[in-house]
């Protein structure tokens, strides 16, 4: 037991980050600029950070301080015990970790998600019981500010994916829980922030409650705060009025226009779509565990003129996108079998490829729920399934709907999503719009042939539009990133960030965090 303690608490590869950014370290500064970084217990984001870190302290004198977010933990509202365990043992311990780890690079810790403060922590927890006693609809609930931060859809979410459940109970005391921690959050934030004003704040996410508040709060402070959680970008800066780590995909129809060179562009998204289709992964699905167009060899059923309903992992941030029509996913696949039943369309319904084996739980609620629902297998691909011709492909914001039009087929979809410019994909902002979107697939047709333009363009746009220096940079980073998921000793991490550090693309964006 305590040879494994010793083991989890010294890593090799964490070690070898641990030894190569206290090599890099100077001498202790003046704290007049303060570059603040979430301690975030991911090997990737401690190897990036540090190299960040180091390399702005070669061009400012600046002190780095870590913020330490752990506060919730995936299945802690299983039992009261598992609650307390997680609040008194198992969070402190992670904790402990990850702050020596980071304190190889960082010269204190700025403020703690879960630091005890009774006297704010009573007045919280009443504050929170006022709000959890008030609720009676999820919309309140999603649309709920803590003290002028808009804060419920990051509650909303936070439920989904800790309790874990497809769907929040309101009268789940857990929600209690997370309402608590959210003002204390957004109090301790504000506190750190406004006394502090960090030049900057390094994040990995700006989702759920341990992510999302900082940085709504940094924002409200007018402190620049850049993000790497996305795959089309190395970072992506912040703002008050587009404050998601995804890609911001307004005006990439408009601004292709505006291109030299149009036709070479699409050649390239043309080569790269038709890999992923044909089973290959590609930058922009980097993130998946498999490609969702490996075929399997099971048999392709009869789809002809049928709408595809094509599921997300309920269990993921629903709000990673803004504008959603439903507070989850779990509403949203009702309200559309309903709409889909009462209007007699023959439709079918598709599982995400790499959900998470909790959602088996879903699928087989969703069956008992609705009898007779036609349940197509994740093995049968999209690009299958555009070929048996079905007719119509429905989903939130899924890349399901560029791949669609790629294999001329168009979407509905129900969010401010990546393809919101485009033709091909009519997103609705209501329920009673969405209804209308789904009774009506048929009055917004497009033929096959712009559909396929308007699909390489998109994918141009978002995630080859870049600089040749910042497409290397983008690229590197997604290799280090990989090599540390695979964490199996066999990767020089320390060497990797130094090969990163060397890139003109990464001296750019250094150049642009430290605001040369």
């Amino acid at each position: 037991m305590i040879k494994r303690l010793k083991g989890w608490l010294s890593n090799p590869q964490q070690s070898s980050l641990y030894t190569h950014f206290k090599g890099m370290r100077r001498s202790a500064v003046s704290p007049k600029e303060v570059v603040l970084v979430q301690c975030v217990e991911d090997l990737y984001c401690f190897g990036l950070f540090g190299q960040i870190a180091s390399s702005l302290r070669e061009k400012n004198a600046v002190r780095v301080e870590q913020y330490v977010l752990r506060s919730l933990r995936v299945g802690e509202a299983k039992s009261l015990f598992a609650f307390m365990a997680s609040r008194l043992f198992i969070n402190p311990l992670h904790s402990f970790k990850w702050i020596r780890l980071y304190k190889s690079f960082c010269d204190g810790v700025g403020y703690r998600s879960t630091a005890l403060r009774p006297i704010g922590d009573l007045i919280d927890i009443c504050r929170a019981w006022k709000c959890w006693r008030s609720l009676s609809d999820k919309e309140p609930l999603v649309g709920m500010k803590i003290d002028g931060i808009t804060a419920g859809d990051l509650i909303n979410d936070s439920f989904l994916r800790f309790k874990p459940a497809p769907t929040v109970d309101l009268k789940d005391i857990y929600l209690l829980a997370l309402l608590w921690q959210a003002h204390r959050d957004v109090r301790r934030a504000k506190a750190y922030f406004s006394r502090v004003r960090p030049k900057l704040y390094l994040t990995s996410y700006s989702t759920y409650i341990q992510h999302g508040i900082p940085v709504r709060v940094a924002l409200q402070y007018g402190v620049r705060v850049f993000s790497f959680g996305n795959y089309q970008e190395f970072t992506k800066e912040l703002t008050l009025e587009d404050w998601v780590h995804t890609k911001n995909p307004d005006g990439y129809a408009k601004e292709f226009l505006t291109l030299n060179c149009q036709d070479e562009r699409l050649a390239l998204a043309e080569t790269a779509l038709s890999t992923r289709v044909t089973g290959g992964v590609d930058s922009a699905t980097a993130y998946m565990k498999k490609s969702a167009y490996a075929e399997s060899g099971e048999p392709v059923p009869d789809v002809r003129g049928m709408t595809g309903l094509f599921l997300h992992d309920f269990y993921d941030s629903p709000h990673v996108y803004r504008e959603m029509v439903f507070p989850d996913f779990w509403e949203w696949v009702c309200f559309t079998i309903e709409t889909l039943n009462s209007a007699n369309i023959r439709f079918f319904v598709k599982p995400h490829p790499n959900q998470i084996s909790l959602s088996d739980k879903v699928l087989d609620a969703l069956k008992q729920r609705y009898p007779g629902l036609s349940m197509i297998s994740s093995g049968v691909t999209n690009k299958q399934l555009a070929e048996a011709g079905m007719s119509c492909a429905v989903t939130v914001y899924g890349t399901v709907a560029h791949e669609m039009a790629y294999l001329g087929v168009p979407t509905i979809a129900c969010a401010h999503h990546p393809h919101i410019s485009f033709g091909f994909c009519r997103t609705a902002h209501s329920r009673d719009e969405y209804a209308d979107l789904l009774q009506n697939s048929w009055h917004f047709w497009m033929d096959k042939a712009p559909m396929h333009r308007e699909s390489l363009i998109f994918y141009h746009m978002h995630s080859l539009n870049l600089s040749e220096e910042m497409k290397v940079l983008r690229d590197a980073a997604m290799g280090f990133r990989k090599a540390c998921e695979e964490n199996n000793g066999q990767h020089d991490l320390a060497g990797m960030l130094s090969k990163i550090a060397t890139l003109p693309g990464y001296e750019q964006s250094i150049s642009r965090l430290a605001g040369r």
